[in-house]
């Protein structure tokens, strides 16, 4: 094998320890880039782009990761918009059952009030009936 053909092998093994995160001189965490891959591959900065196919590998590469990155913050929004809806549907409901409750209760109050009003007359009415029958008791004695 001639020296160009290790090296484009040393940077497609790079590639593939990279994305298993068994990577040998830098981070597993460190994403893919051609610089990460020209560093795990032990060679000099700008020796990958000699190589038009690893370089158009590593973007297609980023590119899908990026992908699944988005399809993930997506399904998350989309979660966040359910519940979302969800807690705006909550908030409609308890805001019908408070009107609902308001307007039973001012019901309750004006019934209330109207045999308050009942009352108060019944009792005058019973207290005006008894001064008269003392008073007719009084007569007759």
């Amino acid at each position: 094998m001639s020296k160009s053909e290790n090296t484009k092998l040393e940077l497609l093994n790079a590639i593939e320890r990279i994305l298993s995160g068994n990577t040998i001189r830098i981070d597993a965490k460190r994403g893919l880039s051609i610089i990460a891959v020209e560093e795990e591959a032990n060679l000099g900065n700008g020796s990958a782009y000699y190589y038009k196919d690893v370089i158009k590998k590593i973007k297609l590469l980023k590119s899908k990761t990026i992908t699944k990155k988005q399809a993930l913050q997506n399904s998350d929004v989309t979660k966040l918009r359910e519940k979302l809806a969800n807690e705006k549907r909550i908030k409609a409901k308890y805001r019908n059952e408070i009107t609902s409750l308001k307007e039973q209760m001012s019901l309750m109050a004006a019934t209330h009030n109207a045999l308050a009003l009942s009352n108060h007359q019944f009792l005058k009415k019973i207290n005006d009936l008894e001064a008269e029958l003392n008073l007719i008791k009084s007569r007759n004695i």
